[in-house]
């Protein structure tokens, strides 16, 4: 899903010192591999922060502060903020740490001619208490964008300052309740579907703990899914029973390192900006890599399956017409309040059987893949393939028409960046997507997108129909430009604007391709010729478009892409 290389952190004490002294909070600090100082006023406290490694953190901590350990991971060891901030924390780097450093500097300090005592000058030259809390107030009254960190509730993160009997009772929660437990609970997401929460998630927990525990990266986890899907896909195109239970296996396994990897990152804080794009890209890349290699078994088993490429294509477009209705609706609420976040496993409350039974219509991605792998290992891919697009079509009209029905009773408002993006996901000339406005502004604006990708998904679909010879190039010809569509939408979704005007003029468009694709299909009438075509046009689009997004998704400056 996503690792990078631990940022170091440098944890700098500075606020009233607790009745019993901050041994404590260090030892829970020094535990989590964080170094830890202690600053005296404003002057030695912007030294600190100027003198410590520029590549990592910089946190300033409450010496009060009592915390189970996970609390204090989740506070200060997260890698995805540039600022954030919780009870008694504030964790700077790059811009922020700048600017607290800055602050820091404008502060007058006395330190040096610290009268000791209770006397009236003792009081004027006592240096003011450098809180966290405080200077995150400030960050955030300048501009900078501070992160709020959710610590989960069962965990202890308090401040305390006396009596002693106060932190001793602060102590005493802290070691009634199970931090390791607590942490491996909320490795794992509490809005997942039926299979992935009763025959996945169960195991796959202790699964990201050993690999945590031996280094293992999300990212090698990711790689080892798609090589396990990849190698399904293989013993599919064998066209043999024996071939279809491999598959199914190792469906069940890729599947799993899928889930494996988001929980390794949860779990030990393992976030980057190329995991979280390997991760959505991986996941597209195993599934249709399974379909192409059950419709390559379907032509081996015996040649009799004819059009099981055509359904292999179809059942690939429907998915991806799902996911785009998806996007295009969530994308048409931009700018708007935005909805509850994700809970994990431990939020989420025990789930009801209407609940399950709305999870399972919709078809999520762990049902999905166990329908494909319990299919293929009894039947054959035709009956995969029927199947998920039966079963998909339904669920496609069961979500659609619950968000038809909420756009149509909303207040219609969309903001411009919320037409900008319904705009790009069209992938039309720029004077059409200029002149579509007035239609993406409305309050049903948002299924323009997807059906105009469906109508030029089936301009290429057209092209299988009573002819197998071409069902292979035109597969991967789909394949890749959906990749293309798919990577629209993933800078969108993470604020990174639309691809470079020269690569959309270059892939021609949705608009562009369909002419193109047509004309071919009615003056080329050889099948052989005409296949040919279309794998060289396959390859042209798949060096552009993957090439740029491999680029673009993998230079140090890539945006974050949202779970």
């Amino acid at each position: 899903m996503r690792t990078t290389a631990a940022t170091h952190v440098t944890a700098i004490l500075s606020g009233p010192q607790p009745v019993d002294g901050d041994s404590h909070l260090r030892t829970a600090l020094s535990g989590l591999g964080v170094t830890v100082i202690t600053a005296d006023g404003p002057a030695a406290t912007a030294r600190a922060v100027a003198s410590s490694s520029h590549s990592g953190k910089i946190a300033l901590v409450d010496p009060r502060l009592a915390a189970h350990p996970h609390a204090l991971r989740l506070a200060l060891l997260d890698p995805r903020w540039e600022a954030a901030h919780a009870p008694g924390v504030l964790v700077v780097t790059g811009a922020a740490r700048e600017r607290l450093a800055a602050e820091l500097r404008a502060i007058p300090d006395l330190t040096a001619h610290r009268v000791d005592g209770t006397s009236p000058a003792a009081r004027l030259t006592a240096p003011k208490p450098l809180l966290a809390d405080e200077f995150a107030d400030l960050l955030r009254a300048q501009g900078i964008a501070v992160h709020e960190t959710a610590l989960p509730p069962e965990l202890v993160a308090r401040l305390v300052a006396e009596p002693l009997s106060a932190r001793k009772d602060v102590y005493a929660e802290i070691a009634a309740v199970d931090d390791e437990a607590v942490r491996l609970r909320r490795a794992v997401k509490g809005d997942d579907g039926l299979f992935t929460t009763y025959c996945v998630s169960p195991w796959t927990r202790y699964l990201a703990r050993w690999a945590a525990r031996r280094g293992w990266t999300p990212n090698l986890v990711t790689t080892l899914s798609l090589l396990i899907a990849v190698a399904g896909a293989a013993a599919a195109a064998t066209g043999t029973r024996a071939g279809y239970v491999c598959t199914a296996i190792a469906l069940y396994f890729s599947f799993a390192l899928d889930c494996t990897d988001g929980q390794l990152a949860r779990y030990s804080l393992q976030f980057s900006r190329i995991g979280s794009w390997l991760d959505a890209t991986f996941d597209r890349a195993k599934e249709y890599a399974v379909y192409a290699g059950l419709a390559l078994g379907a032509a081996r088993g015996g040649g009799h399956d004819h059009g099981v490429w055509l359904l292999a294509a179809a059942a690939m477009v429907l998915q991806t017409l799902r996911h785009h209705v998806d996007f295009a609706y969530h994308e048409s609420l931009r700018g708007q309040p935005a909805a509850a976040k994700p809970v994990t496993a431990a939020d989420a409350p025990r789930r009801s059987p209407g609940y399950w039974a709305r999870k399972v219509v919709v078809l999520p991605i762990g049902e999905r893949w166990a329908l494909i792998a319990i299919l293929t290992a009894s039947t054959t891919p035709r009956v995969v393939f029927s199947v998920l697009l039966i079963w998909g079509v339904l669920a496609a009209a069961y979500t659609t028409a619950g968000r038809v029905r909420r756009s149509l009773a909303g207040n219609g408002i969309r903001t411009e960046e919320a037409v900008g993006a319904l705009g790009a996901m069209c992938d039309l000339p720029l004077a059409i997507k200029v002149a579509a406005r007035e239609p993406l502004a409305a309050k049903l604006g948002w299924l323009t997108p997807p059906a105009i990708q469906f109508i030029a998904y089936v301009v290429m679909l057209g092209l299988i129909v009573n002819d197998a010879l071409l069902g292979a190039a035109t597969f991967t010809m789909l394949a890749v430009v959906i990749y293309h569509h798919y990577d629209v939408v993933y800078r969108i979704r993470a604020d990174a604007g639309q691809p470079p005007h020269w690569l959309s003029v270059a892939l021609g468009g949705n608009l562009g391709r369909s002419v193109l694709l047509a004309a071919l299909a009615v003056t080329i009438g050889s099948a052989q010729t005409l296949s040919l075509l279309v794998w060289l046009l396959a390859a042209y689009l798949a060096v552009l478009a993957v090439g740029e997004s491999v680029r673009f998704w993998t230079r140090p400056a890539a945006p974050v892409l949202p779970d």
